[in-house]
């Protein structure tokens, strides 16, 4: 069994002024897609595994993927596509594609990104070869997308911790219908209802019971998949929101049956879907407050993962207004890095960071302080987390002493935008989790699986930024007006 296999991934911010370019992209070719990512816990690990177990010969095309920011820009979708599109031809016959896509690529003229990929390539390859797609469970999933692909397989868990047993599952599931064993149905339903990020977290309610009834659909016969994707919220497209996916053996009617059944049961809690979050002050009072050390803030309006900037300042302020102790702060700011690696180890600094992207993050910190550590940012993570990574960059990365008060704080300042996903994010850079008060965290619910373990107390951060929870649907001109939750959201609105 011959099986292309791709990867395409981006979390496209359309509410960012950032837009993604090619040189944004981290591109694997050929052989080094697969032997990049055979020792992690991405899907593609997973379609390794499976290949393996099934008989399948792998043919790697290219992987893509780029941190989350704005729109992909319409000439750079054009040529990664366009090397996937080229790959695929060279390949000759194939029994079977492979795609790893994000499910929240938004393109520049084209919106849906995702599921223009899934045309092209099936266009390319004909009606009788299947395609089997998996996406994070963060994806606005259009009925494009269902028409083109044979199966869709979505990550159960946020922060996402099973891309590699989805990756197995989806590979298993293409292996038996090229051997003719199966013969998958598909069904989709887009309930009118937006789960602000707030909720995704599918250890918890609301989130939590309703992924359990996938999990168990799953173990009953002739259902291969059952999928709920959350949505992105900060994708200005017409199919943001939730989506329930059932994939059964041949059977439509049990995949449209129990795809409602879900969607009706996200449909009946929407009146629970009620934000109340503490602003970055009230967050700080509470983490300074706290005896459960360390406490971490999770600041959701600069969310990296969810394409926003990486050097908002709401936070960072009111650790220095409010002259809190022991605190850790990373941010984005290339400029300030340089001047830190001048000053040298034991220099002093006096630094003006953040909110250099835009008008949206803040305002622009000074600090002053002494530069105690340079790094080359590479720092690697072997435990499942977040994204399934294992080798992360940041470029070049400085800790700064910073008085503040009686005490004292750590800014860690990186040169390229990296979500927290990994606690050694800050471990690599010599910080000591156990020995602060405070850390803080620019992300939603992905830095918990790395946080968690070393912080007894999270605490969710009402945020400007360009991924601000309270962003109402005066925002948006293309997602579906008629989306229930807006109207339960008690500061929406335009901007923050």
């Amino acid at each position: 069994m011959r099986v292309a296999v791709a990867g395409f991934a981006h979390e496209s911010n359309t509410f960012s002024s950032q837009p993604t370019t090619l040189d944004d992209f981290e591109i694997e070719v050929g052989q080094q897609l697969l032997d990049d990512n055979a020792d992690t816990y991405h899907e593609i690990a997973g379609y390794i595994v499976a290949a393996q177990e099934e008989g399948m010969q792998l043919l790697p095309l290219l992987s893509a993927t780029a941190t989350p920011a704005g729109p992909v820009t319409t000439a750079d979708y054009e040529t990664l596509v366009g090397r996937i599109l080229t790959g695929l031809a060279d390949l000759g016959p194939v029994d079977g594609v492979l795609l790893a896509l994000h499910g929240a690529m938004v393109v520049e003229g084209i919106g849906h990104g995702d599921a223009e990929t899934v045309r092209r390539v099936r266009e390319q390859v004909g009606d009788q070869i299947p395609i089997v797609v998996t996406h994070d469970y963060h994806a606005n999933v259009p009925p494009e997308l269902i028409a083109y692909a044979d199966v869709l397989v979505i990550y159960k868990t946020n922060p996402h911790i099973d891309q590699r047993e989805r990756g197995i599952q989806a590979a298993k599931i293409l292996a038996r219908t090229i051997r003719g064993e199966i013969c998958p149905k598909m069904h989709m339903v887009n309930p009118e209802v937006v789960f602000n990020i707030y909720f995704h977290n599918t250890s918890v309610a609301p989130m939590q019971p309703l992924m359990q009834q996938a999990i168990e659909l799953e173990q009953r016969p002739g259902i291969l998949a059952a999928s709920i994707a959350a949505g992105y919220q900060y994708a200005d497209v017409e199919w943001m929101g939730p989506a329930i996916v059932l994939v059964t053996d041949g059977d439509a009617d049990l995949a449209t049956r129990e795809a409602e059944k879900i969607g009706d049961a996200m449909w009946s809690i929407r009146e629970q879907l009620v934000l109340d979050v503490p602003d970055p002050a009230a967050a700080v009072r509470q983490a300074i407050a706290s005896d459960d050390n360390p406490t971490t803030l999770l600041d959701f309006g600069d969310n990296i993962g969810g394409g926003s900037a990486g050097d908002s300042t709401f936070v960072l302020e009111q650790l220095l207004a409010q002259q809190a102790d022991g605190w850790v702060v990373t941010i984005w700011d290339p400029d300030a890095a340089k001047q830190c690696q001048q000053a040298g180890i034991g220099g002093a600094v006096d630094l003006q960071v953040g909110a250099k992207t835009d008008t949206e993050h803040g305002t622009t910190q000074s600090v002053q302080g002494t530069v105690r550590t340079l790094s080359d940012g590479n720092y690697e993570e072997f435990e499942r987390r977040h994204g399934g990574g294992r080798r992360h960059h940041q470029g070049l990365t400085v800790v700064v002493r910073v008085p503040c008060g009686e005490g004292s704080g750590s800014l860690v300042i990186n040169s390229e935008r990296q979500s927290p996903n990994s606690i050694h994010q800050i471990t690599s850079v010599g910080i000591v989790p156990a020995q602060q008060k405070i850390l803080a965290a620019k992300g939603a619910i992905a830095p918990r699986a790395a946080y968690e373990p070393v912080s007894p107390h999270l605490i969710e951060v009402d945020s400007g930024g360009a991924c601000w929870i309270g962003r109402g649907p005066s925002s948006y001109e293309h997602a579906r007006t008629q989306l229930y939750e807006w109207t339960l959201t008690p500061n929406a609105g335009d901007s923050k």
